[in-house]
Formats: C-alpha cells, sequence, structure tokens
C-alpha cells in the first residue's frame, strides 16, 4: 500500500483545495479506525479529499462512503464531475476502496444505514446547506468518533464556520477541538471535562477572527471598485 507521501504526489495531481496537511490528517484518521461505524464524505468533488481517506481507510480495513451529486457547485454552477471522479479514483488505485453515492446528502442519508465513525463534512457551504449536513449526520457519529468540517477557519466562507460553532463548539457531546488550516476537527465524547468545554468555547469564540477579516476584505474591495469608478457610489 502506498505510502502518504506516496499518496501526496498523487493527491495533489487532482484538483482540488485540500492541502496535503489536511489530506495527511484524513488519512490518519481514516488508517486509525478500530471500532464500528463508517467513513462518510461529503462533498468530494473530484476526489482530492476521496483519494486520502480511501488510502487510509484501506490500511483500516474499511471503504469510504463518497456522497456527491457531482452536478453544480458554488464555484461553477455547471459543472459535472462524476467522470473525473471515477477516473481519479482509478488512477489513485482506489475505485474499490470508495462507494459513491451520487445523490444529495439528505438522499444518501436516507440510504446509507448505521453508525459512523469518521465524518468529513465538505459539502454545500451555505450557512442551510452545512446546518442539514450537521443535523443529519451528527448524531450518527460514534462515541470515540471524528468529524472533520472543511473551509471552517477562512474568511471565504461563513456557513461551515457557524455550523461548528453551534453544533460542535457549543456542544457537550464533542472535545478535542483542533484545526489544520481552514479544516476544523472534534471527537465525539460521552463526558467532556470543563477544561475541553472552556477550550472549545475558546475556539468557536476565535473563529470570529475570521467574520472580521471577511469584512475587512469586502470594504477593502468596495473602495477599490470605487476608486476605479467612482460613478459606482449611490447618490
Amino acid at each position: 500500500m502506498p505510502d502518504p507521501d506516496a499518496v501526496g504526489r498523487i493527491a495533489a495531481s487532482i484538483e482540488g483545495w485540500l492541502s496535503e496537511a489536511q489530506g495527511r490528517a484524513l488519512y490518519t484518521a481514516a488508517a486509525a479506525l478500530r471500532g464500528p461505524g463508517a467513513i462518510v464524505e461529503i462533498g468530494s468533488w473530484k476526489g482530492r479529499s476521496t483519494v486520502w481517506l480511501a488510502h487510509g481507510a484501506r490500511r483500516a480495513g474499511r471503504r469510504v462512503f463518497a456522497i456527491d451529486p457531482h452536478a453544480g457547485s458554488r464555484e461553477d454552477p455547471h459543472a459535472t464531475t462524476l467522470d473525473a471522479f471515477t477516473a481519479n479514483l482509478a488512477r489513485a488505485g482506489v475505485a474499490a476502496d470508495v462507494e459513491p453515492l451520487v445523490t444529495t446528502s439528505a438522499e444518501a442519508a436516507n440510504r446509507l444505514r448505521g453508525p459512523v465513525a469518521l465524518l468529513f463534512v465538505d459539502g454545500d457551504h451555505s450557512f442551510e446547506g452545512a446546518a442539514a449536513d450537521a443535523l443529519t449526520w451528527l448524531p450518527r457519529v460514534v462515541e470515540g468518533g471524528t468529524v472533520m468540517f472543511h473551509d471552517v477557519a477562512t474568511s471565504g466562507y461563513s456557513g461551515p464556520r457557524r455550523v461548528f460553532q453551534r453544533w460542535i463548539c457549543r456542544s457537550a457531546e464533542f472535545h478535542r477541538i483542533r484545526k489544520i488550516g481552514s479544516m476544523a476537527i472534534a471527537e465525539r465524547t460521552a463526558r467532556r471535562s470543563i477544561g475541553q468545554a472552556c477550550r472549545s468555547r475558546a475556539f468557536g469564540l476565535l473563529l470570529f477572527f475570521y467574520d472580521v477579516e471577511g469584512h475587512v476584505k469586502r470594504t477593502l474591495r468596495r473602495l477599490r471598485r470605487v476608486r476605479l469608478d467612482p460613478s459606482s457610489v449611490p447618490c
């Protein structure tokens, strides 16, 4: 089986926004699974994250359930990615380790039953979409299971961050919260200690920095447009 360095070279050739450090975290989390529960990915795009997960899952004797309608996205409403996704899985040698569910997150939840040991959420980045994913899938994460949300610690999106703050940082059911780049990670627990509760709340508060950063960036963009075209300022 390829080591993480080899997996990283394969994943780097696949279009996507997942960093190598984040990919290694997915690989490590999947490879470490021992108890019951599925590996579920919400949002696969062209398969960069899926390849990392699948190689880790193979080490644990598991498969990845990869959920994505493969039609449209915020970045490209006209995108169709299923052909690229399946080709990338085959090229990476993990087609047999992945079960694609070419549908929405909500519909996949009706088809895929049972507990979840590792949940990676990188789907609809609107608050409504991310909240629906959280409300659908978080209750199925087993004690000791891991949840990983992409694009939380970034000013580019607010939906995943607001969901992570509300349903992870403020919840007594999750602890050991940390981040790798824009990806935030937590583990499900039956009992969160006072220290972990304080750290979780602090993590959630620190995430507000990205709201401020986003506001500053939007203000600067508006100012640049005004300098280029003063007539754009409303009377």
